[in-house]
């Protein structure tokens, strides 16, 4: 590759949009949350998380999230899985584990639903498609 296209190319990941996602775990069983929108979405299952806002780190951005989305402070572990690419490139997915914080309970606040899956029910959803890889990384995670 020439020095314009490796150029490119840094251009483009300088460019990718982060997008962190929280796998909570208590007790070997994971946090799912079902989407409410939008409609092509809905009813789909993910893990918590959101987008990282200029000048946040991804662990900044996924405690900020978990509060909004969930009500609950967290600290954030380990990484599961590799990154996932979004959106044709146009974003990376990035999953932690996470641990809930003063006894808090996740609540729906922005989801349809909330569930909590251990390693033989994870398929028992449908899950997005971006977060099936991460879903296939998680079971060593539950088993700890």
């Amino acid at each position: 590759m020439d020095l314009e296209g490796w150029s490119a190319v840094q251009s483009e990941r300088i460019n990718q949009r982060i997008i962190v996602g929280a796998a909570i775990i208590v007790n070997g069983k994971v946090l799912a949350c079902a989407r409410s929108d939008p409609p092509e979405m809905a009813g789909m299952w993910e893990f918590p998380g959101g987008k990282v806002e200029p000048g946040e780190s991804d662990v900044e951005a996924l405690v900020r999230e978990c509060e909004e989305e969930l009500g609950v402070r967290v600290a954030v572990g380990e990484r599961v899985g590799e990154d996932v690419l979004l959106g044709h490139g146009r974003a990376l997915l990035r999953v932690f584990t996470a641990e809930l914080l003063d006894g808090g309970v996740p609540q729906a606040l922005e989801h349809e639903e909330l569930r909590w899956l251990g390693t033989e029910e994870l398929l028992s959803v449908q899950w997005l498609p971006a977060d099936a890889p991460i879903v296939a990384a998680l079971p060593p995670f539950l088993k700890r």
